[in-house]
């Protein structure tokens, strides 16, 4: 059997992991001069694309996204908040997941798969707080 603390540390080390890929990932594209947003603005307007989203809001998407990466990484690190970042962090997932499918890199869809894996590890998991209180 496994003992409840190291089912905790499994939890802890798989939020640790999302919130480092989301920092290193906001933290970038923020400090990309602008090509993060450039390149991908270019991508969504290419006209041959089965699906196309006004440009406005594929702009402001991507305007926004290396802040949701810093906030919802953050976020992740705060145990008592787990319970909501793991749902944003699958709706995080599946947006961009959804960019991706639009852009048809079906490669790169089929490579997000882990990314909700791991909120599904971190999300099964119980947290040190929930061990606590239930006693354990």
């Amino acid at each position: 059997m496994i003992k409840t603390h190291n089912l905790n540390q499994i939890e802890w080390v798989a939020r640790g992991l999302m919130a480092l890929i989301l920092l290193t990932a906001g933290i970038s594209k923020l400090f990309s001069n602008g090509g993060f947003k450039t390149y991908y603005s270019g991508l969504f307007s290419n006209s041959d694309l089965r699906l196309n989203a006004p440009q406005f809001l594929v702009d402001s998407y991507l305007t926004i996204i290396p802040f949701i990466e810093i906030s919802l990484g953050l976020a992740l690190l705060v145990t008592a908040l787990k319970k909501y970042t793991i749902w944003a962090w699958y709706g995080f997932m599946a947006s961009l997941l959804i960019g991706h499918y639009i852009l048809q890199e079906w490669s790169v869809v089929n490579q997000m798969l882990p990314y909700f894996f791991l909120g599904m590890i971190a999300h099964a998991l119980p947290t040190r707080a929930a061990i606590v209180s239930e006693g354990v």
